[in-house]
């Protein structure tokens, strides 16, 4: 496994600055925020300068972070995310990035889990034919807070499933995996190739679906199993990037440098060797 940092956690700074940084740093591996490659877009930047610095800096682009709120869109608001998709896909193709993270929408008008999944799984295979011509693949994160549609790794392994899609699989998410009761164990129930992304943080013990984001935390500072995890996710075969996205205030109120230093610190010694 490749440690891998995450722009999602840096408000200083823009997506040059934290890629140059990376480099710096020895860090092999990036995940863009889709905030700070729109916001530098916008100004005037191309996405041939971000992919020059990214090659010049010996840093892989590993993942997009995130298209949000895939299901349960009207008819409009579905043709609205697909076209906002194709052009994210296009600018991950531009720059050399092969994943990008879907979410599920929030306070869904349904609760039944059959229509959920079903829900999901539609619109994530819609996504993943989308993404298909240019080489993207969707990685869809479980969020295991109450508001969530898709809270649980059994329930977003069998949407991925239900999606049937070769460039659609999942997003672990340490933190949340621990915030939805999930344990290291059933992790393995995953086939290697179902997995596309590793997020790592840690948590104080919470009761299940009762911590809060702000309670998320440099690995080593809370009560998760985190090497246990890595260490399940490597029996199913998992062999790619992991990537620190720590949301404490105080950690990312870090400078960049910062905030690179001490994630590299806490996050390397836990990957699993060979």
């Amino acid at each position: 496994m490749e440690f891998c940092i995450s722009e999602m956690a840096m408000q200083e700074g823009d997506i040059l600055s934290h890629i140059r940084e990376a480099g710096a740093q020895g860090v092999p591996c990036m995940e863009i925020g889709k905030a700070h490659l729109m916001n530098y877009l916008r100004s005037g930047g191309t996405l041939e300068e971000v992919r020059r610095t990214l090659e010049e800096c010996s840093v892989k682009p590993v993942c997009l972070n995130s298209i949000e709120s895939i299901s349960f869109n009207p008819k409009r608001g579905m043709r609205v995310l697909l076209e906002m998709s194709e052009y994210l896909f296009y600018c991950c193709r531009a720059i050399g990035c092969s994943t990008v993270e879907v979410i599920g929408s929030f306070k869904v008008p349904a609760e039944d889990p059959e229509e959920i999944e079903a829900e999901t799984a539609d619109a994530m295979a819609q996504l993943a034919d989308l993404a298909k011509p240019f080489g993207v693949r969707l990685a869809l994160e479980y969020m295991g807070v109450p508001a969530s549609s898709v809270k649980t790794f059994s329930q977003a392994l069998s949407i991925v499933r239900k999606a049937g899609r070769e460039n659609a699989g999942l997003l672990v998410d340490t933190w949340h995996h621990y915030a939805g009761g999930g344990t290291a164990e059933e992790l393995k129930l995953a086939g290697g190739k179902e997995i596309f992304m590793v997020h790592v943080s840690d948590c104080p013990e919470r009761k299940p679906f009762s911590a809060v984001r702000t309670e998320c935390f440099l690995p080593g500072d809370g009560v998760i199993p985190i090497k246990e995890m890595l260490q399940s996710l490597g029996e199913t075969g998992y062999a790619g990037p992991v990537s620190a996205e720590v949301m404490a205030p105080e950690i990312r109120h870090l400078a960049p440098a910062d905030y690179i230093r001490r994630t590299k610190m806490s996050v390397v010694p836990l990957l699993p060797i060979g």
